[in-house]
């Protein structure tokens, strides 16, 4: 089995295992880390830090379309370079999965999103479709065997060039010893199977590409003396259910119609939210884990549901990732605010929680004191009003979080917004 790093706060501050461009990079990443960090440790910087938390806005910073960014790696590592540049970033709150290969979706005909030039506009940013590819009826197979049922089922139903994989034999056929055999590789002799496996081989070889060039203009930015605040990323196990498999409206009528099967499935898949969170911030040798909320606001489900379906199951993954030294980073989409009281039973350790639209004098009064702050402008300010009225926003955020154990950042992973708007977001608290 291949050895992981396992990275910690204090190996992060330190930029252990980064080939730094010069001694002076090294410093002004230990300078923009500590500055991080202390936010997070709820101690005082020597300034509020900003993270500009962002999907695609470093293209339309350079002026490049979504559609370019997602087919040219060289054109999106050169708007990477002058997004941190331009703006001198605290850190860098981007990573490349965020913006995959256009190519790599391509060939094995990705349905669980429209992207620029592929069912959205070039102009536009990729859009979530939700494609029903697990029924109610498919709970039993799901609950009993989740590897078998994304293998066979999932992959079949989200991946058009890969529907010969509901040939794909069960694992647990090879407990049959030399009879199992020839079960076990016949169907890689189906032509449907072949075409399968060729096209994941075309999309890994995009997608390896992909990574050559884009991966290693980010390896080059945190080089230079920028840290990087998105290492790994999970999902609440409600959310990952939710998010691909079942639908927002699948699991709001599972919530009514058959709870405890629901409950029963969200819970199989807790484990394997943590070690999702876990392996992906050690692959990228970061401790800060990325956690985007996106089923459990206000508006979503009742109180109750919230407290029995959504919180105890996160809570348990924040509570793994802690053990392990890894940094939970909640971002925590819509509105929080009944949520909050929810919230103060977090378990002990260092973790972000970003708000989008939550009132933050009350985030602040409820969890201020357990966990560092990040967000909230808001969208519509950088993409439609002016640097003065951003500014005012800005410096009122930190005057009612306060200067320790808060992150300026935008109220969402930004995409669209004047530029003129986020350069004074990020020049407010120098």
């Amino acid at each position: 089995m291949m050895s992981l790093p396992e990275p910690t706060l204090e190996s992060w501050i330190g930029g252990e295992g980064i080939d730094f461009e010069d001694e002076a990079a090294r410093e002004q990443y230990r300078t923009r880390a500590q500055r991080y960090a202390d936010a997070i440790l709820r101690e005082e910087p020597d300034r509020v830090p900003v993270a500009v938390l962002s999907t695609f806005y470093p293209a339309f910073h350079h002026g490049i379309t979504p559609e370019t960014a997602m087919n040219d790696g060289e054109q999106l590592s050169a708007a990477l370079l002058h997004f941190v540049e331009d703006l001198d970033l605290d850190v860098l709150a981007w990573s490349t999965p965020l913006v995959p290969s256009a190519r790599s979706l391509e060939a094995v005909d990705y349905r669980g999103f429209d992207w620029p030039g592929d069912g959205s506009s070039p102009e536009t940013v990729y859009q979530a479709k939700e494609p029903d590819s697990m029924t109610a009826e498919d709970y039993d197979a799901f609950i009993r065997d989740p590897t078998d049922y994304l293998i066979r089922n999932y992959l079949p139903a989200t991946f058009g060039e890969l529907e010969g994989m509901a040939q794909f034999p069960q694992l647990i056929s090879l407990s049959l010893g030399i009879a199992s055999v020839h079960p076990f590789v016949l169907p890689f002799g189906l032509p449907e199977v072949q075409e399968a496996l060729d096209a994941l081989e075309e999309a890994g070889e995009a997608a390896l590409e992909w990574e050559g060039i884009v991966g290693a203009t980010v390896e080059e930015i945190v080089a230079s003396g920028h840290p990087q605040s998105v290492g790994g990323i999970t999902l609440a196990p409600y959310d990952m259910l939710g998010d691909m498999f079942r639908g927002t409206r699948g699991i709001m009528m599972d919530l009514k119609r058959q709870p405890d099967t629901l409950l029963e499935a969200v819970e199989r898949l807790t484990p394997w939210a943590i070690e999702l969170g876990i392996t992906t911030a050690r692959v990228n040798n970061n401790p800060h884990v990325f956690i985007p909320l996106h089923k459990g606001a206000d508006r979503f489900m009742s109180q109750d549901e919230f407290e029995e379906f959504y919180w105890p199951q996160l809570r348990e993954v924040i509570e793994a990732l802690l053990e392990e030294g890894l940094v939970p980073w909640l971002f925590a989409e819509g509105s929080y605010e009944n949520r909050l009281e929810s919230l103060t039973d977090l378990p002990n350790g260092p973790m972000v929680w970003h708000f989008q639209n939550t009132d933050m004098s009350m985030a602040a009064e409820a969890i201020g004191d357990q966990a560092c702050i990040a967000g909230n402008v808001p969208t519509s300010l950088l993409y439609t009003s002016d640097p003065e009225a951003v500014r005012d926003y800005s410096r009122n955020l930190v005057e009612t979080v306060g200067e320790n154990g808060f992150i300026l950042a935008p109220g969402v992973g930004l995409d669209e917004a004047k530029p003129e708007n986020v350069r004074a977001m990020v020049n407010s608290v120098r």
